[in-house]
């Protein structure tokens, strides 16, 4: 026991790292812990998929905040180290920060859920799950022909909404038009 404080005393800052391990460890637990028990006790599925990814966002907010003050001591620390971080954040996470920008913005504006069929950037398909970063389709046409499912599972980033443009098939109408060719011969009955 004396050697483990010993080492405590000798070692500040693995100690810290310790610590902050298992601090982020609980955060983590406590996260799905929350999301199991929305997933029991909300029945509607749409409502529970939002709200576990609400809970999801909010944590990992969290964790970030609690990142930055865990090591550092005053105040002016924290705002220097905020500053640098926010810049090299911006430098060399664009494409990720712009896909967090466009979950937001397929959340709250509401321009396509799981269950629609979109185009995006060329593809089409039937979106399954729209996460923090990104969307996730089950393929349309390409290479089968009409509008039959490809077999393949598309992951698109959330930063195509800012793009180009987003079809959405079936947001204000429940039905999908398409078209089918009937080749009729001249004269026949």
């Amino acid at each position: 026991m004396e050697q483990i404080q010993q080492w405590v005393l000798d070692n500040p800052l693995l100690w810290n790292i310790v610590k902050f391990m298992g601090l982020v460890t609980l955060i983590l637990f406590i996260i799905q812990y929350l999301r199991r028990q929305l997933k029991k006790n909300i029945p509607n599925v749409s409502i529970r998929y939002k709200s576990q990814k609400g809970i999801e966002i909010i944590g990992y907010l969290l964790l970030i905040i609690i990142s930055i003050t865990y090591f550092t001591g005053t105040i002016k620390d924290f705002t220097i180290i905020l500053g640098l971080f926010t810049a090299g954040l911006a430098f060399t996470l664009q494409e990720l920060i712009l896909s967090i920008a466009g979950s937001i913005y397929i959340f709250l504006v509401k321009v396509y859920k799981p269950g629609d069929r979109i185009e995006i950037n060329g593809i089409k398909g039937d979106v399954i799950d729209v996460d923090s970063i990104y969307t996730t389709m089950m393929e349309i046409g390409q290479w089968v022909s009409s509008d039959n499912y490809s077999g393949r599972i598309v992951k698109l980033s959330n930063a195509f909404v800012f793009k180009g443009p987003v079809y959405n098939y079936s947001r204000d109408f429940p039905f999908i038009w398409d078209e089918f060719n009937l080749p009729i011969r001249y004269g026949s009955d």
